[in-house]
């Protein structure tokens, strides 16, 4: 009678086995759904992280690109602090970084180009950031398809993210690692002039909000939420002196008055500008100077690079002199102004400026402008509410229609005007 029970304890046994074995499949299918899931979904996320980190050291590549002065910890080591506080914020770790010319090439120490014999990066002899300086300059004209590099311009990032897993650590997989890799560089922007133009887009010193302006029966600005749309003409109302309206921007504050402003118009003589960026206003609203005017109409017909804002910051302006110290670059909600000091009287206070417009100013050739009754890009001398006003109270406007929206990167110091032929700077992914 014994070998009977030895037998169905041994088939009870074996049953056990299988349906541990069973549970442990399970929980590995399981996990492979859920973890595996997670993991699939965080490559977005990590990819999103390693191209704003990207264009984050590429802006400070552009900030040098524009003649800007090197900062004292040098462009390297602030490359690598951009990388750093740019991979923080968006939740992931650079495992490294490297220098790359505009086509992406990633550079020796030299600046010869880091590949193998295959086109392939070789990023083992690539100049990593935070080495100490930048590739040597190599006085070349980049070729990216026969793979002749140019001078360093961009930075290719190796993003990374740990995962905790959920359910995998019962099979001894606690954690699982998600890579991306993202490449930025900036360089000349091409294509913002019209061919007569020359290689330069002029910068005027006056800035207007991202969205639509309007004027009440006041003449009082009226921000109406809604972005400017491109190819369309627009004349753009200048109300009455108040925040939201159109700006009169002094590069060397405190102000200098109508003679500096056309001075600024006639040859632009602007900083470097990163965006974001905030500047200084004097005046707002209609300047109504013939002088201004006849500034403006000398690049009628052409396309000009004009700031846009979206917000405005009053810090101690109230006192005698006025405090022209800038408000810190900074995150939302306040990008930087204290919260006390959010918007302001319009005159003598700092404006938010995120992004450049590329605007084609009216001009008696643009068949379209004429269809519209206006001949000429600005309209600021006298009352000129039988162009301007159309329906929203504005006595003065420029108008013209807007070709690009400029979101990213440095524009150059004075641009437009002299012999300096500089161009704008764009800071763009290429891979």
């Amino acid at each position: 009678m014994a070998a009977p029970i030895r037998k169905r304890a041994e088939e009870r046994g074996q049953a056990l086995v299988l349906m541990v074995g069973a549970m442990v499949a399970v929980i590995a299918m399981v996990a492979l759904i859920v973890d595996g899931g997670n993991a699939w979904s965080q490559q977005r996320i990590v990819q999103n992280g390693s191209d704003a980190t990207a264009e984050a050291a590429a802006i400070v590549m552009a900030q040098r690109f524009a003649g800007a002065s090197a900062p004292a910890p040098g462009w390297d080591a602030t490359v690598e602090s951009a990388l750093t506080a740019a991979g923080a914020a968006n939740g992931i770790t650079v495992s490294a970084a490297y220098y790359t010319d505009i086509c992406g090439i990633p550079l020796a120490p030299d600046g010869s180009a880091a590949l193998n014999a295959d086109g392939s990066a070789n990023l083992a002899v690539a100049d990593q950031v935070g080495s100490g300086s930048l590739p040597t300059t190599v006085s070349t004209t980049p070729d990216c398809p026969s793979h002749v590099v140019g001078p360093a311009a961009g930075v290719l990032v190796l993003g990374q993210k740990v995962i905790q897993t959920y359910l995998a650590g019962a099979i001894g997989l606690s954690a699982i690692t998600v890579s991306k890799q993202a490449t930025a560089a900036a360089g000349y922007l091409q294509e913002s002039c019209s061919a007569d133009q020359g290689a330069a887009c002029a910068l005027l010193p006056v800035t207007i909000p991202v969205d639509i302006v309007s004027c009440d029966g006041s003449n009082n600005p009226i921000n109406t939420g809604t972005p400017w749309v491109l190819g369309q003409v627009y004349k753009v109302p200048l109300c009455k002196n108040g925040p939201g309206n159109v700006g009169w921007l002094d590069w060397t504050p405190p102000g200098g008055g109508t003679s500096e402003l056309i001075n600024s118009i006639n040859t632009p003589n602007n900083p470097a500008i990163s965006l974001p960026s905030w500047q200084y206003i004097t005046s707002t609203g209609n300047v109504n100077s013939k002088g201004v005017e006849t500034a403006i109409r000398n690049y009628d017909g052409q396309i000009v690079l004009i700031p846009q804002f979206d917000l405005t910051c009053n810090t101690g302006n109230n006192g005698s002199p006025p405090d022209s110290t800038s408000p810190a670059i900074n995150t939302a909600p306040n990008y930087g102004c204290p919260a006390n000091d959010l918007g302001g009287n319009g005159q003598n206070q700092w404006y938010r400026l995120p992004s450049f417009a590329h605007f084609q100013l009216c001009s008696s050739a643009d068949a379209a402008c004429v269809a519209a009754g206006a001949s000429f890009g600005a309209y600021i001398n006298g009352n000129n509410s039988s162009v301007c006003d159309t329906g929203n109270g504005a006595t003065s406007c420029l108008v013209g229609r807007f070709v690009r929206i400029e979101s990213s990167g440095t524009i150059g110091p004075g641009v437009g005007g002299g012999s300096s032929n500089n161009k704008s700077i764009g800071v763009q992914l290429i891979r």
